[in-house]
């Protein structure tokens, strides 16, 4: 049986499982001969997924299972909480902004400052009952937030992979959970740079007539997984006081002369290869030079 990713993707694959020989979550994006006709409906969307699959054109889209998939679904609803705690604290800054006060850095948001902000404020007592309310979100939010980081973590440990990640640099608890939630299990990936272009690292390239039309960086990928890799890039190589070998070759790519972007995507590439490494090996990472 073959359906397409959606919503309840995820539900129908553990529900008709069992009733099927076997079942396969196809990626839509893949599908664009069903998505882009002129006309469509229920049964022959249904005959051209088959024929797509009868000639072998359907990408599977890789569905955990049991405690994996729950490990999911709690990284998922702490990403969305995560993403709320960003959206009040950018609607808060704005606030201020349009008071004429600037507010910079995270001095506005702890609770011990809060009055001193909120006086500023006291020529528009609009404004000042909109940041009270948001004041309140953000602290409602970033206890739900705490919460779900808890059990995540507590999901995360019963998994052989999650102390192994957290050996190598850059790799707190979040970051940890982020990879064994969305990527489940490293031996998905025969190659590196699978795993590479998954996670919105890969190139693109188009070819015709032995003129190259595209060669540049693919915009494919999981992107939730792609913001992972970029925290584990800020605490290996940004937020880190402490030597290591992703920040040595970070410094080196930029004396070459590559641009800050290029350097931290070809760092980000090496990061996910040593994630790869250590989970499959099931070994805590030792630092080596990587070229």
């Amino acid at each position: 049986m073959v359906v397409e990713e959606s919503e309840l993707a995820q539900w129908v694959k553990e529900t008709l499982t069992p009733y099927v020989d076997r079942l396969v979550v196809s990626d839509p994006k893949r599908n664009r001969w069903i998505a882009k006709a002129d006309f469509n409906n229920d049964r022959t969307s249904a005959i051209k997924l088959a024929e797509l699959q009868r000639g072998g054109y359907i990408k599977k889209v890789h569905h955990l299972e049991g405690a994996e998939a729950q490990l999911r679904r709690r990284f998922l609803h702490y990403a969305d909480l995560n993403d709320q705690v960003r959206r009040f604290k950018n609607k808060l800054k704005a606030i201020y902004r349009q008071e004429g006060i600037t507010a910079t850095g995270d001095g506005v948001y702890p609770q011990e400052q809060r009055g001193s902000w909120l006086d500023r404020l006291k020529g528009s007592l609009c404004l000042r009952h909109q940041a009270e309310r948001l004041h309140f979100l953000l602290d409602t939010v970033g206890a739900m937030k705490q919460e779900s980081l808890s059990g995540m973590k507590r999901e995360a440990k019963k998994g052989k992979g999650y102390e192994l990640l957290l050996t190598i640099p850059g790799v707190g608890p979040v970051v940890a959970c982020g990879y064994m939630a969305l990527i489940g299990t490293p031996h998905r990936f025969s190659r590196k740079n699978k795993l590479w272009r998954y996670a919105g690292f890969g190139n693109m390239l188009h070819i015709s007539a032995d003129r190259v039309y595209a060669d540049r960086p693919s915009k494919t990928g999981n992107r939730l997984l792609k913001w992972v890799v970029g925290q584990q890039f800020m605490g290996a190589v940004q937020r880190t006081r402490k030597d290591n070998v992703f920040k040595r070759r970070y410094a080196r790519l930029r004396r070459e002369g590559h641009s800050a972007k290029v350097a931290r995507r070809h760092v980000c590439r090496s990061l996910l290869s040593v994630v790869r490494a250590v989970w499959m090996k099931g070994e805590a990472y030792r630092e080596a030079e990587i070229s």
